[in-house]
């Protein structure tokens, strides 16, 4: 039976892999039953589960060439198409309110100003042709008629490096461009999408007009630099206590702003318990074991299995398993660690190692060939089958259980926190988790968001605690302890955010007294002018004092980027005297305005120019953001994700 195993071991770990995605996928799914919801409802239009599974597969083998990503990914990724689902279908609707539709002028304006699309789409679809005609012909002889002839028809911008973009518009005149099923396809695409977008683009932000007395402003704002001297004192010199804050100050600024503090998102809050997944003695053995069996299978003369083979079956560093566990460096350079590098180095050219045992996991190492330098340096080509010593199911099950007892005793009365005692383990508390976040100590947790927002088409579990929550790193039980909708105005959830902004003020206000205490000695400085070595420098404790060019967009130390009251002091101020002391977010600073430099009356109307153009299409393309985000804020959906994948 040992002997049938060894030899059918590369087969048995292919059907135990395939058995473990299988299983994953399924773990991933809902029952059939779900199907007979659609997977979400917009305006009462309705988005199928197929259509919805058909783009996903599509976005997964375009972006992710089908390869298998973690549950947040996915996550993520089902939300992204969703919500592209939801925006074609307003879009959509806006479009047929409006009344747009593409006419053939602008179908011909839309495929000449997109040759490279056309160009690599064609030819994706003479790839195929090819491909179909290798497949038909009976002989080489037929195979290499049939391919050069239909090569010699094919357009000769495809074909011809030296093809201009007028060859490709004089094709696209000819019955012949239409006969391609892809330019077919994309006709469908700009007709009912590109171009009545542009359309409804065009007429949302009609209103947007930018005068040449904005541009000029905004390029004066921009071209016009300032040498300045800038004296900073941080805030972070500057701390306040923490009780100088206290709740009513906070309660106070709250209710005076309570505008201000809506919740965007749904949120929650949960206590939680969590217990770290990590490998045991046991299961290290179990991996030792596992990787003496496939070395035993490789050291077998009777065994047809080669170290390329399990290595591409086997092994779990994806960087070498494809290459056969090849290592693009070689052994004795120290690019490894030393267990590995001793080990290969050991050995004989051809030979292969017993398991040996790293922080990464087992390896078995292949020795390809052996040299050695002029130095008498030797170093090892060599390959590696790389065996991970990760947590058992029956160690992630025995984790579970703790966590399931502690449920089972809430469920039978006990508080959440004194079941976790009893365990001896730590209940914390987390921030506020918006619909599909993460608990900031733990990560992403597939099922969080299911279990804490359920979808009233599934039956729902009494109590506020979770099951049994996992990701690589923890096993988790969460208790639901507060929720919040969007739209609510919340003081708990923007608490600390209120006393942190308040406490900031103090600080800014506490380096604007201190720096007004130093104003005489800021005034005393001068710049060090280079070759200067008799000038005695003035510097300020706690004041950084510095000479530097900046434009009203730029950075300054103590207003950032961009800064409104920055903008004032350039445009304001005094030139060759100090300014008053200003206090922004970031603590306390005065300004010398030492000398404007404008910039010359050609290059500013050049720039006027292309302000006014591009701040049009800026402003054009804002203004329909956020017009169609606006209406996707106010439109009712309804998602049903969680009806068919378990988040």
């Amino acid at each position: 039976m040992l002997t049938w195993i060894n030899e059918k071991a590369k087969w048995v770990i292919v059907i135990f892999a395939a058995g473990i995605v299988v299983g994953l996928l399924a773990m991933d799914r809902v029952p059939k039953g779900a199907q007979s919801y659609p997977v979400g409802v917009v305006n009462d239009r309705k988005i199928s589960y197929s259509e919805f599974d058909s783009r996903f597969k599509m976005v997964q083998q375009n972006q992710f060439q089908n390869q298998r990503l973690e549950d947040e990914q996915y996550a993520q990724l089902r939300n992204d198409i969703f919500r592209s689902f939801v925006r074609q279908i307003l879009l959509d609707e806006q479009i047929e309110k409006a009344g747009l539709a593409a006419s053939v002028a602008e179908l011909k304006s839309e495929f000449k100003n997109n040759f490279e699309v056309v160009r690599a789409r064609v030819i994706q679809e003479a790839q195929y042709r090819l491909s179909v005609i290798q497949q038909q012909a009976s002989s080489q002889e037929e195979l290499m008629q049939r391919s050069q002839a239909y090569i010699a028809g094919l357009p000769k911008f495809v074909t011809d490096t030296t093809a201009t973009k007028e060859d490709f518009e004089a094709w696209l005149e000819t019955p012949e461009a239409f006969k391609w099923s892809m330019m077919l396809q994309l006709e469908e695409e700009m007709k009912n999408s590109n171009i009545p977008v542009k359309q409804l683009q065009m007429l949302v932000g009609a209103g947007v007009h930018p005068t040449t007395l904005e541009a000029k402003w905004a390029i004066d704002r921009r071209l016009t630099d300032f040498d300045i001297d800038v004296a900073y004192a941080s805030n972070n010199d500057f701390a306040v206590a923490e009780d100088v804050v206290d709740t009513a100050m906070v309660k106070g600024y709250f209710n005076a702003h309570s505008d201000s503090f809506f919740v965007e998102n749904d949120a929650a809050k949960f206590q939680y318990v969590s217990i770290p997944v990590a490998a045991t003695a046991a299961d290290d053995e179990r991996v030792r074991e596992y990787a003496m069996t496939i070395y035993f299978q490789l050291a077998d003369t009777s065994s047809t299995a080669t170290f390329e083979e399990m290595a591409r079956i086997s092994s779990e560093d994806p960087s070498s398993a494809e290459n056969g566990g090849v290592l693009p460096q070689p052994a004795g350079q120290g690019v490894y660690v030393p267990e590995f590098e001793k080990a290969a180095l050991a050995l004989d050219s051809g030979a292969v190692s017993e398991p040996v045992k790293t922080q990464y996991g087992y390896h078995i190492i292949k020795c390809f060939g052996k040299s050695t330098d002029s130095t008498g340096k030797v170093t090892a080509d060599v390959g590696h089958i790389l065996l991970v010593v990760n947590a058992s199911s029956e160690t992630i099950d025995s984790l579970e259980k703790i966590l399931t007892g502690i449920k089972n005793d809430v469920a039978a009365g006990k508080d959440f926190a004194a079941a976790a005692k009893e365990k001896n383990l730590e209940v914390k508390e987390s921030g506020w988790v918006d619909r599909n976040g993460s608990i900031a100590d733990l990560g992403y947790l597939k099922g969080l968001t299911s279990f804490a927002w359920p979808n009233e088409n599934l039956p729902e579990e009494a109590g506020n605690v979770s099951p049994v929550l996992r990701n690589a790193k923890f096993v988790v039980l969460a208790n639901k302890v507060k929720e919040l909708k969007a739209g609510d105005r919340d003081f708990d959830m923007y608490f600390e955010s209120i006393k942190t902004a308040l406490k900031a003020k103090k600080s800014a206000n506490a380096a604007g007294v201190y720096l007004n205490s130093v104003a005489d000695k800021v005034k005393a400085w001068k710049a060090p002018v280079e070759g200067d070595s008799t000038a005695t420098p003035v510097t300020v404790e706690k004041v950084t004092i510095q000479n530097m060019k900046a434009s009203a967009e730029g950075y300054v130390n103590g207003f950032g980027y961009g800064s409104t009251a920055l903008y004032k002091v350039l445009n304001g101020q005094k030139v060759g005297e100090w300014g008053p002391v200003i206090e922004t977010d970031n603590g306390a600073v005065m300004v010398r305005v030492n000398n404007k430099i404008v910039a010359d009356d050609a290059a500013i109307e050049t720039a006027v120019k292309q302000e006014i153009e591009s701040a049009g299409r800026f402003a054009s393309m804002t203004m329909f953001n956020g017009f169609i985000s606006n209406i996707e804020k106010s439109t009712p959906v309804e998602s049903n994700l969680d009806l068919f994948y378990r988040d």
